[in-house]
């Protein structure tokens, strides 16, 4: 079975970085984010460059599930109860700029993207409460939507329906736009000088008058304090070759059920759980029944995993990178409304590279203060204590004779703790047991046959390669 996204888009190659430059204005990070950011300011007639660890698009953008909606259910009465009604109803009107942000550049270049208008519906399976309190406030604040009794498919109470939201093939949208900037490929930042505003990669430094992180998890550790702010939290998803409805689904539960069509059938989504801290398996397995449950569907023509960062109050952090970083930015934890929000975001930050005013700019700031989260920022440094401290102490007697093919655990070989995973021929592939960002002990996630780290979701392959950030040093590789 394929473990790759639906989403493919002509995909086009950059080279990498050769030896120091001097630039401009340097983006670090080719997602979405990063790339409409970098696509808004060159179209300003900025000097932009972008540079990229891997190729673009091959992290969270490529394994979304490409909703762009504002139907995102229990957010809008948590902010009402956080910051008020205000906050709320802003929060709300970004996202329909986000939305029409995409169609307008759609519209423009023509894009043929498989976009589609559909509804869009949260819903609840158990008590009706939250979601009628969501409801109300989404009326407050203008919001277009209506109160549904029931969803048969999925055994749900109730449902909040919005029209008029979209569907995409987010590759095929974002290949079409017209480049205008520079790009680099497989140039991995290592490191941020943030005095000088160095950016030190694996190809050279660069330079630059002003730096936008746009990577996955900010990387830049010694200013903003995101170690603390943010969390990283891993989802699955299987294709169905069938399309069994025009219109998505989703469940108010974190970890519930999010369903949406594609152009060759059907997308079942969910089993959410903070990454590293894996209770259980078979999330894709799961998701196959739950499609047969659902519609009778049974043929899984691909599945993959996606990590999405989540903040404390359900907004995403575009902005300055902190009070001490002059000529620095950040673009960070979208908390899985990436579409809409990284589009909204990228032009906070191309508004305050300009120095010019944006309506979004405090309500997005990652400088404000999360109202109603002080026990959640104990308990998440606790916990990245706790599991950091273990790590060291944890004991095994274990060793790499108990791995089982197809299997991964933290066992002694020759004589040191070590992460190392048998695959099916019988071949032992070593790394280190430490994340090397702040030295978290790995966790196996037998799903998706990685090493995560249960800190700060650091997330790598058999081979110690990074596969997500924060961690910019890979996990050293050791012979069998």
């Amino acid at each position: 079975m394929d473990n790759s996204s639906v989403w493919k888009g002509e995909r086009k190659s950059y080279p990498a970085l050769q030896g120091d430059a001097e630039r401009d204005i340097v983006v670090v990070g080719g997602g979405i984010a990063g790339y409409l950011t970098a696509f808004k300011l060159a179209s300003e007639g900025q000097l932009v460059t972008l540079i990229e660890a891997d190729e673009l698009f091959k992290g969270t953008t490529g394994r979304t599930t490409a909703k762009i909606t504002s139907n995102q259910g229990p957010v809008y009465y948590d902010l009402c109860a956080r910051y008020g009604e205000n906050t709320a109803k802003l929060y709300y009107e970004a996202q329909l700029d986000g939305m029409r942000g995409f169609k307008e550049l759609k519209e423009k270049y023509g894009i043929e993207c498989d976009w589609a208008e559909t509804n869009g519906y949260i819903y609840s399976c158990g008590s009706k409460t939250r979601l009628k309190k969501t409801f109300e406030v989404m009326k407050n604040i203008g919001a277009e939507c209506e109160w549904v009794d029931g969803l048969p498919h999925f055994d749900a109470t109730c449902a909040i329906k919005s029209k008029r939201q979209y569907l995409f093939d987010p590759l095929k949208f974002l290949f079409a736009l017209p480049v205008s900037f520079e790009i680099y490929e497989h140039t991995r930042a290592l490191d941020i000088d943030a005095t000088n505003k160095v950016v030190l990669t694996d190809k050279g430094k660069i330079k630059a008058k002003k730096i936008i992180i746009a990577t996955h998890y900010p990387i830049i550790n010694s200013h903003g304090g995101y170690i603390f702010k943010l969390r990283q939290s891993t989802s699955y998803t299987v294709a169905i070759n069938k399309k069994l409805t025009g219109e998505m689904f989703l469940d108010e539960k974190e970890d519930g059920l999010s369903v949406r069509p594609f152009a060759g059938g059907t997308l079942f989504g969910g089993g959410d759980h903070r990454t590293g801290r894996i209770l259980d398996t078979g999330h894709f397995l799961s998701l196959k029944e739950r499609a047969e449950k659902t519609y009778g569907a049974d043929t899984v023509i691909s599945c993959w995993s996606a990590e999405d960062v989540m903040t404390y109050d359900g907004m995403p952090m575009a902005g300055k990178y902190s009070p001490a970083t002059d000529g620095i930015f950040v673009i960070t934890g979208f908390n899985k409304w990436g579409m809409t929000n990284s589009i909204i975001c990228s032009k906070v930050i191309a508004d305050a590279v300009m120095d010019r005013e944006n309506v979004y700019s405090e309500l997005f700031s990652p400088q404000r203060r999360i109202t109603g989260s002080t026990g959640a920022f104990i308990v998440n440094a606790l916990v990245n204590a706790k599991e950091i401290t273990m790590g060291y102490f944890r004991m095994t007697f274990k060793t790499s004779d108990d791995v089982p093919r197809g299997t991964g655990m933290v066992v002694r070989h020759n004589g040191k703790k070590r992460a190392v995973y048998r695959d099916e021929e019988g071949k032992l592939h070593i790394i280190g047991s430490m994340c090397p960002h702040f030295h978290g002990e790995l966790k196996w996630n037998a799903d998706t046959h990685t090493w995560d780290c249960p800190c700060h979701g650091s997330r790598f392959d058999i081979y110690g390669n990074i596969l997500s950030e924060p961690s910019s040093k890979c996990c050293k590789y050791e012979e069998e």
